[in-house]
């Protein structure tokens, strides 16, 4: 072969080689867009099924929660707050039944799964299950994570479920919350919290 046959062969492979990448390029990038909308079609679905869709969801809208009072529903919520100092010196105790509730399946499956046998009492001729949750030593120092300071007053307590939701990504969220009056705590105090739920039984 003469030189110029052989260097026209090569421009030829060189031209199909380019030719190939700009296509399987071209492939790619439209697969890319393909699956790029799917993904945001299914995350818009799964958003407005927790917010517009018939029923009861965990959210609200994309930034508030569903929560109803524990007193027409089927729980009952009570709390005891224990404030210690660091001297283990008793400082305040404090008692409420102002409690609230997510209507919605998650509450059922984290009192199922979370807290322990079940005690069934009857109370006014109705039975209900009856956990009992301690939380000790809670970190005083977590709660004022978004303040700088050494103390404050604390009146909501709660206990969280943390997860991956659907649209709103991981984050934890108080299924059952009770409020209190006011108790202040530093930061070097130990604080003990000892729920008692009740749910009342079908």
């Amino acid at each position: 072969r003469s030189f110029i046959e052989i260097f026209i062969c090569v421009v030829k492979t060189i031209y199909l080689y380019l030719a190939l990448i700009f296509y399987v390029k071209g492939i790619v990038i439209l697969s890319l867009g393909v699956i790029f909308v799917t993904l945001i079609s299914g995350s818009i679905q799964s958003v407005t099924a927790d917010h517009l869709e018939p029923g009861i969801g965990v959210f609200h809208d994309e930034n508030s929660l569903n929560t109803v009072s524990t007193k027409d529903s089927k729980y009952q919520i009570y709390i005891q707050v224990e404030v210690r100092n660091v001297q283990d010196q008793l400082i305040s105790i404090i008692e409420s039944s102002s409690g609230y509730i997510i209507p919605h399946e998650i509450t059922d499956n984290t009192f199922n799964e979370n807290f322990g046998k079940k005690e069934i009492i009857t109370i006014d001729n109705i039975k209900y299950e009856k956990a009992h949750v301690f939380f000790v030593n809670i970190d005083a120092k977590q709660l004022m994570r978004d303040i700088s300071q050494t103390s404050r007053y604390v009146g909501t307590w709660k206990i969280d479920f943390c997860d991956e939701f659907v649209g709103h990504e991981y984050r934890c969220i108080p299924v059952f919350s009770i409020n209190t009056s006011f108790v202040f705590i530093t930061e070097d105090d130990v604080i003990t919290n000892k729920w008692t739920i009740l749910r009342e039984l079908n």
